[in-house]
């Protein structure tokens, strides 16, 4: 008949309210739900491109978390060469990239990409950044572009970054069906 709840119906239903009224299942879903807006922040791109500006510029976090000058000599990083670098690094680091599948030959070449515009652009416009000639700050620059870019294009390979964000979205929807479907989707909105 319609209308009616089968048994199996019935005792989901019960077991739902049951565990919704759980405190011990509320915090559980609350430290998964903190777990996923946790990674999904590591992950986020502007927080990627805001670190390799202040690396560029010679800066580490400190135990308070604020960006200090690791060098106290006073060298300061060209702000057109922070500009560039943050605007072409803007194209690549961002959530396509990092949700995308990706196959090694592809990040070989991207990489191939990022490694050939790094160089050039360092060399061709040296001068007018103030790093004529300073060969260690050259590499320093490269390998703090190229160490990102590469962690990032991994993530992605065979779609490994968007296969586990979505897997850890759904077990946290499973296990959470009460809640508000607004709140892990929420946590995406920078995507």
């Amino acid at each position: 008949m319609a209308g009616e709840i089968s048994e199996a119906d019935l005792i989901r239903e019960q077991q739902q309210t049951q565990i919704a009224n759980d405190p011990n299942a509320m915090y559980a879903d609350a430290m998964r739900e903190e777990k996923v807006t946790n990674i999904l922040q590591q992950i986020n791109p502007d927080n990627l491109l805001a670190d390799i500006e202040h690396r560029i510029r010679g800066e580490k976090k400190d135990w308070t978390g604020e960006w200090v000058p690791i060098s106290k000599s006073g060298v300061v990083v060209s702000e057109d060469l922070i500009a560039h670098f943050i605007s072409f690094l803007g194209s690549i680091l961002n959530q396509n990239t990092s949700m995308s599948n990706f196959s090694p030959q592809e990040i070989n070449n991207l990489m191939d990409l990022i490694r050939n515009w790094v160089r050039q652009h360092l060399v061709v416009n040296a001068e007018a950044y103030g790093i004529a000639g300073q060969y260690s700050e050259y590499d320093r620059i490269g390998h703090i572009i190229c160490a990102t870019c590469f962690t990032v294009l991994k993530r992605a390979q065979n779609g490994q970054e968007s296969r586990r964000i979505f897997k850890i979205m759904r077990l946290t929807e499973t296990n959470n069906p009460s809640r508000n479907k607004g709140g892990l989707i929420e946590n995406l909105k920078f995507w």
